[in-house]
């Protein structure tokens, strides 16, 4: 089943379809599979800015607060696999 387009004239507002050219199918085709073909990177950068924005929010002061003494020993150790975790790879 091919795709059909819609094109509205903009003076009228009447609005026509049509059914897309082999050209334009096959263009469309390029398009989609690019995007699937992406999926993973788009992915893996979506768990990396999510950890880091979590690193940045909750585990960055500990790290200084563990150095002071202020919390106990494994504290920032232990939020980083927390995070880790939630936003894994898999």
């Amino acid at each position: 089943m091919g795709r059909n387009q819609v094109k509205v004239d903009l003076r009228t507002g009447e609005a026509t379809t049509s059914a897309f050219t082999v050209e334009q199918e096959a263009a469309r085709d390029a398009e989609e599979k690019a995007w699937e073909d992406g999926a993973a990177s788009r992915s893996a950068a979506e768990v990396q800015a999510n950890r880091r924005n979590a690193y940045q929010a909750e585990a960055d002061t500990l790290f200084f607060e563990e150095q002071a003494g202020e919390v106990a020993a494994g504290t920032w150790a232990a939020k980083r696999a927390e995070i880790k975790a939630r936003f894994s790879k898999d």
